[in-house]
Parts: structure tokens; C-alpha cells; sequence
């Protein structure tokens, strides 16, 4: 356990170190877990952050906050995209989807499906990513990479 002036408490937690308290998102309905680090997949695997690396995440995180506005239109274009390239036919036929046709047009229709943040990861080389609960998919979900606050990948949870 650690103390960081802008974390504050670092601890273990289900996925990695976590920070203290959780954030709120521009644009996303509730405040979520924002993960420091690697993810730990081993129940004994540990992992240890120095002062330096949480003022980078840290650094990181205001920076993306100061571009918040920009980034999420970024991805809410990326998203939308995602949308129409693997699953518009699927919702657009309710004989597969099983519900009525769904016929979103606009990345702004399509970002209601996309509300639920899960969680916030910052790792080295300012790097974030948001997990992404998506309700059109949520087995796979979606996860976008952010680096240098630029998007540079959207694909489903873990695989970025």
C-alpha cells in the first residue's frame, strides 16, 4: 500500500492497484475504479508502483481529463463506426437479433449504448484505457486505447 498526493491510499484490488477513490468521466453515467498499472492475473502476482510512475498515471489522467471533450468525439465516432461495420445488419434484422429492428443513423443515437463505464486503466507511456460495459455486446464489450491522448485503438474488452 502506497499514499500518492493525488490518488491517495493505493490498493490491491480485484484487478490491479487501485486508487482510492473512483473518478467521474465526462459523459459517463457514474463514477468507476480507475486501475493503476498492469493488470494482475495471478492471485499471488504482485506489483509494485514507484512514486514517479504514479505521478505519470497521474499526469496522464489530468491530461485526458483536460481533453476529455475532444477524445470522447473521437471515440464516439470510432464507436459508431464499430457499430456499422459488425453489428447495424444483425440489429437492423429482427429475425436475427430477436427484437425490433434497431436503425441507429447517428454516432449521437448509438452512444447511449455505450454508458456504462466499467472501469479506468493507466499504464506506462500515457497510456489509458476505458472498459467499456456495452449493451449491444456484452460478452465482448468495448475498450478503447488512449496514448498521448490520442485514440489509437477500439476493440472489445483485453484486447487492445
Amino acid at each position: 500500500m502506497i499514499t500518492h498526493p493525488f490518488w491517495g491510499t493505493v490498493t490491491e484490488s480485484w484487478a490491479g492497484l487501485t486508487a482510492q477513490e473512483p473518478v467521474a468521466l465526462p459523459g459517463f453515467a457514474q463514477p468507476v475504479e480507475v486501475f493503476l498499472g498492469e493488470e494482475l492475473f495471478e492471485e499471488d502476482e504482485e506489483y509494485q508502483l514507484t512514486a514517479a510512475q504514479l505521478d505519470e498515471y497521474a499526469a496522464t489522467f489530468q491530461a485526458f481529463l483536460a481533453r476529455a471533450p475532444r477524445l470522447l468525439l473521437a471515440l464516439k465516432a470510432q464507436a459508431f463506426a464499430r457499430y456499422q461495420q459488425f453489428y447495424a445488419a444483425h440489429y437492423a434484422d429482427p429475425a436475427q437479433s430477436g427484437a425490433p429492428a434497431l436503425l441507429l443513423t447517428t454516432p449521437e443515437e448509438h452512444v447511449a449504448y455505450m454508458q456504462d463505464l466499467g472501469y479506468v486503466r493507466i499504464t506506462d507511456e500515457q497510456t489509458l484505457r476505458l472498459s467499456i460495459r456495452y449493451k449491444l455486446d456484452a460478452e465482448h464489450g468495448l475498450e478503447a486505447k488512449f496514448v498521448a491522448n490520442s485514440l489509437v485503438e477500439l476493440a472489445g474488452i483485453a484486447e487492445t
